[in-house]
């Protein structure tokens, strides 16, 4: 792989880890992505915002899918 896609890919783990660790302490999905718009520039190089929210969405489903 390319530096440049070996850096994307780390930035993009970077911002799934902060979701994992913020996604607890937010009781609604608004209170997550307010968080998580903070540390759009980790995932700029990869998606646009639509994507960016879409992806969102799916790690808020799917984290609050195990308790319902």
């Amino acid at each position: 792989m390319s530096k440049i896609k070996n850096w994307l890919m780390d930035m993009e783990e970077q911002y799934y880890d902060i979701a994992e660790k913020c996604i607890g302490e937010c009781e609604h999905f608004d209170e997550f992505a307010d968080k998580m718009n903070k540390h759009t520039d980790l995932m700029i190089g990869l998606y646009d915002m639509m994507e960016i929210e879409d992806i969102q969405r799916e790690i808020w489903q799917e984290k609050w899918s195990e308790y319902a």
